[in-house]
């Protein structure tokens, strides 16, 4: 039968119409595609387009094996990805998860716990304010970990943002504090109910509950917060989901309330479900992880089967993460122990969202340790792309010019701990600030619409070239 082939390891990609024998091996076509193509030393991998669907063609196996009585037939060929490099970068400089590890003294942490050791706390608390209210009502007084800036700071050794041991007081008789003391017993209440019942609510639920009361919802969120500070218990211990906007895609196989999850059979991604506690017995054969800032991209590699080229496993947040990806990558780093890379933007804000996944947001910063992951590596869009010497030659008409807003919060972020404990990053910045100008990843696919995949993260990974 005569078939197209598309020869993707080069740029522009070659095609032709070739006839192929479907009694030959997979070893058969290759041997062809390397004459066709003039590819005598170049390692390659052949895929088969069928009905839709990629079929990576391994070696040694009859063509007859996969689908050529399929639609829309076509072979692609994308270059072999040698990993080697990259496996040894991780050998050599990647700690490995260490669930035993301390964090600093007079630092405020919180732990997993049941919903019934939640409710105990819960309720301890509020037996003891009631007992002072009711001997004392002048002294009679809440004490909630402060969330400020002077009480949050980055412990280079753990390599998390943390919450230090300051809190502010509530008092029951002060009229300064009457509203905000009045909106706390009422989550408390609304959480006691909950617990007791062991059942989960959403954070907006949870603001219908009342809405009078709570005002707004960003009010019952804060609060929740302080809460599972106070309680020192993470939020998820308080059966409190958030909306969550994760997706997962590629070599991951988990349980999910007892039901079995191929993530290489969800064609357009699995949602990461906001209950975490629900997922268990993860299982992959993949190499890495990497997590995508933007959804098209996501897409992009989704739709090519990344995943199949270089054994992976895909996860987008669609921008600024939610609890529950952060908490389900958490899971992985610590369950599986694989290699976990990123694609931001070459902008601030891509820079930020890879800070929140790697030490930890400012307003969650008690809950860093289960929520952070330090192991994460920054492959790209690096600023040092976006230059002549990187080779990747980026179209300068899809760089965007800097903003006002952009050179001050380079600057603000040039004083954060965590950059000035990170050289790698410091450079990265300097050098966008430089550039004076931005890109977003899709800049990658101006040159060819599957750039992305089969050159920039290819060359990537050989290379080992990410911080």
């Amino acid at each position: 039968m005569t078939i197209p082939i598309r020869n993707s390891t080069t740029l522009p990609t070659e095609k032709a119409m070739i006839e192929i024998d479907l009694d030959w091996d997979v070893d058969d076509l290759k041997k062809t595609l390397k004459v066709e193509f003039g590819l005598p030393n170049l390692k390659f991998v052949p895929f088969l387009r069928s009905n839709k669907k990629w079929y990576r063609l391994e070696p040694k196996t009859k063509l007859s094996t996969y689908p050529f009585d399929g639609q829309k037939l076509e072979i692609d060929l994308k270059r072999e990805v040698n990993m080697q490099k990259f496996k040894e970068f991780y050998e050599t400089v990647v700690q490995r998860y260490d669930k035993d590890k301390t964090l600093p003294y007079g630092i405020l942490s919180v732990e997993n716990v049941s919903s019934e050791e939640a409710r105990r706390r819960l309720v301890r608390e509020i037996e003891k304010f009631v007992f002072d209210a009711l001997n004392n009502p002048n002294d009679a007084k809440l004490y909630i970990p402060s969330r400020g800036g002077d009480n949050i700071g980055f412990d280079e050794d753990s390599e998390y943002v943390l919450l230090g041991r300051q809190k502010i007081e509530r008092a029951f008789r002060n009229l300064s504090s009457v509203k905000s003391f009045n909106q706390l017993t009422q989550l408390m209440l609304i959480l006691e109910e909950i617990l007791s019942r062991n059942i989960h609510n959403t954070k907006r639920d949870i603001f219908y509950n009342d809405v009078n009361t709570f005002e707004t919802q960003s009010t019952s969120d804060n609060l929740i917060e302080d809460l599972s500070a106070l309680l020192q218990v993470t939020r998820t211990s308080l059966n409190v989901t958030a909306s969550s906007k994760g997706i997962v895609i590629g070599r991951l196989q988990f349980e999910e309330k007892g039901d079995y999850i191929d993530c290489t059979k969800i064609g357009t991604g699995k949602s990461i479900a906001p209950a975490i506690d629900e997922i268990e017995n993860l299982q992959s054969d993949a190499e890495f992880v990497l997590v995508i800032e933007k959804d098209a991209v996501f897409n992009r590699l989704a739709e090519d089967q990344f995943y199949d080229y270089v054994p992976s496993i895909l996860i987008t947040a669609k921008g600024q993460p939610d609890m529950a990806t952060r908490m389900f990558l958490k899971k992985i780093d610590e369950e599986l122990q694989i290699p976990i890379l990123a694609i931001m933007d070459a902008d601030v804000y891509g820079i930020e969202i890879m800070r929140v996944y790697t030490v930890g947001s400012k307003s969650l910063s008690f809950e860093a340790a289960n929520l952070a992951v330090p192991n994460m590596k920054w492959l790209g869009l690096l600023p040092s792309d976006l230059t002549e010497e990187s080779g990747f030659h980026i179209p300068s008409s899809t760089h965007i010019k800097l903003t006002k807003n952009d050179e001050n919060k380079i600057k603000l972020m040039l004083e954060e701990e965590f950059v000035k404990r990170k050289p790698e990053w410091k450079k990265e910045l300097l050098i966008l600030q430089e550039l004076g100008v931005k890109a977003e990843i899709q800049a990658l696919n101006a040159k060819d619409p599957q750039f992305i995949t089969n050159q920039y993260l290819p060359d990537k990974l050989e290379s080992a070239s990410f911080i």
